[in-house]
């Protein structure tokens, strides 16, 4: 199993976090599995290689060949039992509305095919990305793709990203109303501009993101519970636990910690 995660050219940081290739052959190993869990970044995958499959119970379904796993604060399982080959991008909150004017909270909690979000130009990048013979290929093409998409974005909500970017900053653990006030907002509209372009309420994605914060320290430190909930900016241990429940369906201590998890 191979899983390489790449950063973005400069002129791209703005809206990509970081690229990602996996490879694996499961056909003659034990079968792979992968549990998302809830998060403020969409992504865009493309399967040069078919093999995952998003499970639910006893039952699975063939994972889309190319599509966007949009912001959510649901979780799923996914896994391959034969050889699979998946690049992908993870993008920054706001990228989806930024590069497509579509407003985010129409597909939070979705996956969507790239040809049902984007059309054919949809089916043309998909065709595109998987003749690619390599990742850097990939990267090349995608990048360009992006670049184009960006010159024709509209900049008129930089506030709202730059609230956003905030609340990244401070890992979830900021004062909402005083971002709005900030920008001369009425809460009504800070919300209502905020669920535009991250799909979600400020309150809701704060909380994700101090999730997401509490989640990378309980993969990366020794640090108890107790005291990871704490240097998270949770009350106590229990209102961590209660977010945990929420965002992966389990509690930490049930969470299977997967160094090379495909969608992280």
């Amino acid at each position: 199993m191979k899983y390489q995660k790449i950063l973005p050219s400069k002129n791209i940081q703005g809206i990509v976090d970081f690229f990602w290739d996996f490879e694996g052959d499961f056909s003659t190993s034990d079968i792979y599995h992968h549990s998302t869990t809830a998060s403020i970044n969409p992504k865009l995958a493309f399967q040069y290689r078919r093999g995952m499959k998003i499970v639910d119970g006893e039952n699975s379904k063939e994972l889309f060949t190319s599509g966007f796993q949009c912001q959510t604060k649901s979780f799923y399982n996914i896994s391959a039992s034969q050889k699979t080959g998946v690049f992908g991008i993870c993008f920054k909150p706001y990228a989806i509305s930024l590069l497509f004017n579509i407003p985010a909270w129409i597909l939070t909690n979705q996956n969507i095919e790239i040809s049902t979000l984007l059309g054919r130009e949809g089916e043309i990048l998909e065709d595109k990305m998987l003749a690619c013979p390599h990742t850097d290929a990939r990267i090349k093409l995608i990048t360009g793709f992006i670049e184009d998409k960006l010159k024709k974005a509209d900049n008129r909500q930089d506030n709202v990203v730059f609230s956003i970017d905030q609340i990244l900053a401070h890992k979830g653990n900021i004062n909402i109303p005083a971002l709005a006030e900030e920008h001369f907002l009425s809460q009504r509209q800070f919300e209502r501009r905020f669920k535009d372009l991250a799909g979600f309420s400020p309150k809701t994605f704060a909380r994700i993101v101090r999730f997401e914060d509490c989640l990378t320290k309980t993969y990366n430190t020794k640090y108890s519970l107790t005291e990871i909930s704490l240097l998270s900016g949770y009350y106590d241990q229990s209102h961590m636990i209660k977010d945990f429940k929420e965002f992966t369906g389990s509690i930490p201590r049930d969470i299977p910690f997967d160094a090379n998890a495909i969608f992280v």
